[in-house]
């Protein structure tokens, strides 16, 4: 994983901008070839995002200290996922999200140990390991139409079995699989 952020650098802000900071955790088992990225399914409940695929991650909460400690507190809310199994390397890319007033931090862990993840009903419909590096290339990117509250659009993204990876979670996948890429 090339050049990430140091985790301290300055995150969670876009200047002159009233968006809300928020941090995700982009937690890749190295162990696997194929190298997995943990991903959810949100509740199709949820007052905000229901039913999107995305990273565990949320807002600050008081009390939890730099950006990344939010991104582990909420992982570890959503999915069960123990601080100590994360190997946090740094942060990718900010990803400002204007439609829904954040700008979303991710940062990313290597996996340490395996562990078994639990959803939280509340939050979280179900989970599953997204590989960054199907076959050992990435993923082939397809466009999709999705229906949003501004309309229906034909979205850029990543299908994964029945799960389309889109928005800002696919944004951040666009990322991570630059940064995997061998230089030119």
């Amino acid at each position: 994983m090339s050049s990430l952020e140091p985790l301290a650098n300055g995150a969670g802000s876009v200047a002159g901008s009233s968006l809300r900071p928020a941090a995700v955790l982009a937690l890749i088992d190295p162990s696997r070839a194929d190298l997995p990225l943990l991903l959810l399914l949100r509740s199709s409940e949820l007052r905000a995002h229901p039913g999107q695929i995305g990273l565990p991650g949320g807002s600050p909460s008081p009390g939890d200290g730099p950006l990344w400690r939010t991104a582990l507190r909420e992982a570890n809310e959503e999915l069960a996922v123990p601080e100590g199994a994360v190997d946090l390397r740094g942060r990718a890319t900010l990803v400002p999200t204007w439609n829904s007033g954040y700008a979303i931090t991710p940062f990313v862990g290597l996996l340490r140990y395996r562990f078994e993840p639990r959803a939280a009903a509340s939050e979280v419909e179900s989970y599953f390991w997204f590989p960054l590096l199907p076959g050992g290339g990435p993923p082939p990117r397809i466009s999709r139409e999705m229906k949003v509250s501004e309309g229906t659009f034909q979205m850029p993204g990543y299908l994964h079995e029945e799960h389309f990876v889109w928005g800002a979670t696919g944004a951040i996948v666009d990322d991570l699989l630059a940064r995997l890429a061998p230089p030119l």
